[in-house]
């Protein structure tokens, strides 16, 4: 009797380290450095399921380069203004950061900011209708479906109204394989999907975020491993950028060049006569389109771009299948 009732005793403790709730979320000020991984690697989305192993033992990494993830507090923040309610900001490598606040019941997002090649930072509140992510207690096989609608604010489109969808799950529990030969045998992974629709100047301009997180409570209340996506996709231009992270530090490895990241950039801008790029070539194909996508110039480049004779406003430069946004 005594063997069993231990049994029973310690199934609670079990079920907790199996199940997100509001007791393993991480606490303001948590922080987990992980390694940056080739962003071209197979993120394994497919593999769902009880018992399943996940296995990214092989992955590169980038020599040297690591990312913090950390649960920040959202009051303090410079953007808090645009999230009112917030009170945890949840930080992935400085990269994309998500506002939200919980309960015992769940966790509620206002919104996120990120950095976006064609538009620069991008604000996205939910202040109209807030996104449900995650309901407690959240266990594998648990999924959560919302409608959220609010505002995207950039310095490319201003203040416009937008709304969207968004899906979350605990999608598969199992193995983790990580580089090292480390193995993580009682992991959850958690998988969120949004999609928000903006209208800028009558053409929809959609951001999609597709993020699976990898949680091994006995190790920490942060994930110990992160695949995100985000795309931004409209009829100006498609660009999308992904970013694996792992706790353990892979073995082998590739050079920033080998990862699917965004490389052009311009200079100056706002820009009065001349535009500078760097990570093209001279003689790389660029077009110069309005925000309704209207092509305003073609050339290939020689240096400089002279757009001494472009109106005032905002326009895109596409080059080497990218879109970069400047002001005039």
């Amino acid at each position: 009797m005594k063997a069993i009732y231990c049994f029973f005793l310690a199934l609670p403790l079990y079920g907790i380290s199996q199940t997100f709730t509001s007791m393993n979320e991480a606490a303001i000020g948590a922080l987990a450095p992980l390694h940056l991984c080739d962003s071209n690697a197979n993120i394994q989305a497919n593999i769902t399921g009880a018992n399943v192993t996940w296995d990214f033992s092989q992955i590169a990494g980038v020599f040297g380069v690591t990312k913090d993830v950390q649960m920040l507090d959202a009051t303090q923040d410079a953007n808090y203004v645009s999230f009112a309610g917030a009170t945890k900001l949840y930080d992935i490598g400085s990269t994309f950061q998500t506002f939200f606040s919980s309960t015992p019941n769940g966790r509620t997002s206002q919104g996120f900011v990120f950095n976006e090649v064609s538009l620069g930072a991008v604000i996205a509140s939910w202040n109209v209708d807030q996104e449900n992510v995650m309901t407690y207690p959240f266990a594998f096989g648990n999924t959560v479906s919302d409608v959220f609608s609010g505002t995207v604010t950039s310095g490319a489109t201003g203040t416009v109204p937008a709304s969207g969808t968004s899906y979350a799950a605990v999608d598969g529990s199992g193995t983790l394989l990580l580089p090292g030969g480390n193995t993580y045998s009682n992991v959850l992974r958690y998988h969120l999907k949004d999609s928000a629709v903006a209208s800028v100047f009558g053409t929809n301009v959609a951001f999609v975020r597709d993020v699976f997180e990898y949680y091994d409570f006995t190790v920490g209340d942060l994930p110990i491993f992160i695949t995100m996506s985000v795309d931004v996709n409209s009829a100006l231009f498609t660009n999308s950028s992904t970013m694996i992270l792992s706790k353990d530090q892979p073995t082998s490895f590739v050079g920033s060049s080998e990862l699917s990241i965004p490389a052009v950039t311009l200079f100056p801008n706002p820009v009065t006569n001349h535009l500078q790029l760097s990570g093209v070539a001279l003689g790389d194909a660029y077009r110069i389109v309005t925000m309704t996508g209207k092509t305003l110039a073609v050339g290939t480049y020689q240096g400089t771009i002279d757009v001494t004779n472009v109106n005032a406003g905002v326009y895109f430069i596409q080059i080497n299948g990218q879109t970069v946004e400047f002001i005039k």
